[in-house]
């Protein structure tokens, strides 16, 4: 945004708490038997989970 990047361990960290943060919600309304909010709380926490392996790439290639 202003010329800095951030590193790649910190966008892979935050990328992993967030997939699992949103993970929670996925799992707790797929028990309660609420498939919309199941799909979309699942569908963001995938999302995140692929930003923390791509993140993961990055750092390897370093």
């Amino acid at each position: 945004m202003f010329g800095r990047r951030v590193p790649p361990r910190i966008v892979f960290l935050l990328s992993l708490v967030l997939a699992v943060l949103c993970a929670v919600p996925a799992v707790r309304y797929g028990a309660a038997g609420n498939w919309l909010p199941t799909l979309l709380w699942g569908a963001v926490a995938v999302w995140f989970a692929v930003d923390a392996v791509r993140a993961y790439g990055w750092t390897q290639r370093k």
